[in-house]
């Protein structure tokens, strides 16, 4: 398999069991991340993070039937779902769902279907943050139960509802 390659078409006959795997495992992700908030804030954040990833993966998935391959998921999957936003038919429906929901995506107006890539990467590095040392873990500045609220209702709960509703039932 070449590096260089993002994705790869799913095989009809792995479909249902990648689908049910992503479903299932974003929504343990976010579970996760909302009962570990408190008491461990730097868990919930790195779990909201993959809930981010994971329903990436499953709405690549659903609505192109492709599956990320290879080294550095995460940041092909960034790079796949910045290259597909721009099908017109999805750019439109990302922009029709964004004007909904325009009182949690307040720069959706001007951002419209670049959104999602954003809100991934910066979900992305708010797990990098807190799950490998880069800072001062000792400072106000280090992963805290109202950083973690925050980054899960802010960005990571928004995303979520965002990409459930763009993909067919």
């Amino acid at each position: 398999m070449e590096e260089s390659l993002i994705w790869q078409l799913l095989p009809e006959t792995e479909k249902e069991d990648y689908l049910k795997f992503h479903r299932n495992s974003f929504r343990e992700d976010i579970a996760h991340a909302e009962a570990t908030a408190s008491k461990f804030p730097r868990w919930s954040i790195i779990s909201g993070y993959y809930a981010m990833h994971d329903v990436t993966k499953l709405f690549l998935a659903k609505e192109f039937g492709i599956k990320i391959v290879g080294q550095n998921t995460h940041g092909k999957t960034i790079q796949a779902i910045t290259e597909l936003i721009n099908d017109p038919k999805l750019k439109s429906n990302i922009i029709f769902h964004l004007a909904k929901a325009k009182g949690i995506f307040f720069n959706a107006a001007r951002l419209k279907e670049k959104t999602i890539p954003l809100l991934l990467k910066k979900g992305r590095e708010e797990r990098v943050k807190s799950q490998y040392y880069t800072q001062d873990f000792t400072s106000p500045a280090s992963a805290s139960a109202a950083k973690a609220l925050y980054f899960l209702d802010t960005i990571v709960k928004p995303y979520i509802a965002l990409m459930e509703s763009l993909m067919k039932p």
